[in-house]
């Protein structure tokens, strides 16, 4: 499994783990390519956009510590069968929390398109006065296909808990 583009650094002669503790160290580093027959790692950088596809030898994973940072995407949508979505949702924490209900692996929140935040022009404002609640659409994705770059979205992973297993979250296979 590989995602297309998104390396900004190959390391030769490396094994699966020392790919996966290399990225972890790198707080650039988004995720992670590992080929077990080239024995080559390439590191995945945060503006990483593309799909998700099949090539032989390899696997990817994503960076996940204590860091709550690395579990989201500022500015990607997660792409994959939907297993809820929401309307006029507030946030992209919002989002994240009613997928976890769900039990959903990733979310997806984008504005509305009438109040994407690249879209609106600044107004001066009163300091007394709060920001505009901005609304969006919510995605629940239970695989994830595809990682796409989009502004003003907020996607991520929602943790696994601290009693399972978390060096690396890895992708499994396609579901159609």
């Amino acid at each position: 499994m590989s995602i297309e583009g998104g390396n900004y650094r190959r390391i030769r002669n490396f094994v699966d783990r020392e790919c996966a503790k290399e990225c972890i160290e790198d707080f650039s580093c988004f995720g992670y390519e590992w080929n077990s027959e080239e024995k080559i790692c390439y590191l995945k950088s945060r503006s990483t956009s593309g799909k998700l596809i099949a090539k032989p030898n390899t696997m990817v994973g994503f960076c996940q510590d204590d860091d709550e940072v690395r579990y989201r995407l500022q500015d990607h949508v997660i792409v994959g069968p939907i297993v809820m979505e929401a309307d006029d949702v507030p946030d992209g924490e919002e989002c994240k929390e009613n997928c976890r209900k769900v039990g959903a692996l990733y979310y997806s929140w984008r504005p509305n398109s009438d109040n994407q935040r690249s879209n609106v022009v600044p107004v001066e404002e009163e300091e007394d006065d709060e920001e505009q609640e901005v609304l969006g659409h919510c995605e629940c994705i239970s695989t994830m296909n595809e990682l796409r770059l989009e502004y003003d979205a907020f996607s991520g992973f929602i943790p696994i808990p601290k009693h399972k297993h978390r060096r690396s979250i890895l992708l499994r296979p396609f579901e159609i």
